[in-house]
C-alpha cells in the first residue's frame, strides 16, 4: 500500500472548502492541474493545496486510488464480502462484515475506513452536493472496484464497522507524523540551512493539525454517543455512583481535549513565528545583495574610468619625446637659412658686405 498522507489531507481539504461544490467526485478537475498536483506531492514537495480547485483535490484522490496495487478489500476477501450482503438481517451483515474488516491487513482497513466516513459526510451534504449514497457509490465503485452492495452495507452502517478503526488509525498516523516532525526539527536545528526540508515541515505540521483535529471530532462523536445512552439508560430517580464516576470520565477527557487544542494551538503560533523570522531573514539577505550589486556597479564604472585615464596618460608620454627630438633640430638650424651668413664654402662660412 502507498503512503496515506495524500488521503487524510486530500479528504480534509475536501471536507472545508468542497461541500458545497455540485458534482464533486464526479466532475473531473483541469487535467493538467492534476497533474502538477500529483507531481509536487510524488516529489514530497510543499503544496499549496487552497492554490487549487476542490474538483483538483478530488481527482488526485480518485487517481490514487485507482492506482493502488491491489483491490482494497482483497481478491481473497471480497468474494466473502459479497456473500456476506446475501445475509437474512442487518445485524447478521453487520456482525459478518466485521469480522471481515479484522482480516483486511490493517493499512487497507484503515483507508476503506477513511473514505467510508467522508463519503459519508458528502452525503449528508446532499442538497448542497447533489451528490446522494447512489452517486457516491457509482463513482466509488469504479475508483475502487468495490461492487455497490457492499458499499451499500458501509454506507449504511458507518458508526458500527468504522467508529473505533478510523480513530485508532488516527492516532497510529498521528504518531508516524510526529516522528517525522521531529526528525524534520533535528535536520534543521543542525545549523544548515534548507529550505525544502522546512518546507516539509511545514507540510507535515499541516498534515499532523488535520489528523489531531480529526482524532478530537472522533473523540467528541464517541463522548457524545456514550453520553445519550447514558442518559437513556438513567433513571430519574436515582444515579448510581458508577454512573456518576463515568460521567466524570467523560468530563475528564473533554478537559484533556480542550488542553490538547491549547498546545495545538501554541505549536501553530510557533511555527508562524518561524516563518516570520525565516522571511525577515531571507528580505535582510536580499536586501545585503542589492547593495553589494550596487557597489559592484560603482566599482566597474571607477574601474573602466581610471583604465581610460591610464590610456590618455601613456598616449601622452609616447608624444612627448617626437616633440623634444623636432625642438632640438629647429634650435640647430644655421644663420643662412636666415640670411645672417652666406651659405658654406669649403666648409667655412663667410659674411655678406654690406651693400652700399
Amino acid at each position: 500500500m502507498m503512503a496515506f498522507g495524500c488521503r487524510p489531507f486530500s479528504m480534509n481539504y475536501v471536507e472545508k472548502y468542497g461541500m458545497k461544490c455540485e458534482g464533486i467526485y464526479r466532475v473531473s478537475g483541469i487535467k493538467s492541474k492534476v497533474d502538477e498536483l500529483k507531481a509536487a506531492y510524488d516529489q514530497e514537495e510543499s503544496t499549496n493545496w487552497e492554490e487549487y480547485e476542490p474538483h483538483t483535490v478530488a481527482s488526485l484522490q480518485r487517481q490514487y486510488l485507482r492506482d493502488l496495487p491491489e483491490n482494497l478489500l482483497t481478491k481473497e476477501l471480497m468474494p466473502r464480502f459479497e456473500e456476506a450482503c446475501g445475509r437474512t438481517t442487518e445485524t447478521e451483515k453487520v456482525q459478518e462484515f466485521q469480522r471481515l474488516l479484522k482480516e483486511l491487513p490493517e493499512g487497507n482497513c484503515l483507508l476503506i475506513s477513511w473514505l467510508i466516513v467522508h463519503k459519508g459526510h458528502l452525503i449528508a451534504k446532499e442538497l448542497e452536493t447533489k451528490m446522494n449514497m447512489q452517486n457516491i457509490s457509482v463513482v466509488l465503485s469504479r475508483t475502487v472496484q468495490i461492487s455497490n452492495l457492499v458499499l451499500y452495507v458501509f454506507f449504511t452502517h458507518v458508526q458500527e464497522l468504522f467508529g473505533n478503526v478510523t480513530q485508532t488509525g488516527n492516532e497510529e498516523e498521528i504518531r508516524r507524523q510526529e516522528l517525522l516532525l521531529n526528525c524534520l526539527h533535528q535536520d534543521l536545528q543542525g545549523g544548515i540551512k534548507d529550505l525544502s526540508k522546512e518546507e516539509r515541515l511545514w507540510e507535515v505540521q499541516r498534515i499532523l493539525t488535520a489528523l489531531k483535529r480529526q482524532l478530537r471530532e472522533a473523540e467528541r462523536q464517541e463522548c457524545e454517543t456514550k453520553i445519550a445512552q447514558e442518559i437513556a439508560s438513567l433513571s430519574k430517580e436515582a444515579v448510581s455512583k458508577k454512573e456518576m464516576n463515568e460521567n466524570e470520565e467523560v468530563i475528564n477527557i473533554l478537559l484533556v481535549q480542550e488542553k490538547e487544542i491549547l498546545t495545538e494551538q501554541e505549536e501553530v503560533l510557533a511555527m508562524e513565528q518561524f516563518l516570520c523570522q525565516q522571511i525577515i531573514t531571507l528580505e535582510d539577505l536580499q536586501r545585503q545583495n542589492e547593495e553589494v550589486e550596487i557597489k559592484n556597479d560603482h566599482l566597474n564604472q571607477a574601474i573602466h574610468k581610471e583604465h581610460e585615464a591610464i590610456i590618455e596618460q601613456f598616449q601622452l608620454l609616447q608624444m612627448q619625446p617626437a616633440t623634444a627630438e623636432q625642438q632640438a633640430q629647429e634650435d640647430e638650424e644655421p644663420e643662412w637659412r636666415t640670411g645672417a651668413v652666406e651659405p658654406p664654402r669649403d666648409g667655412v662660412l663667410e659674411p655678406i658686405a654690406a651693400k652700399e
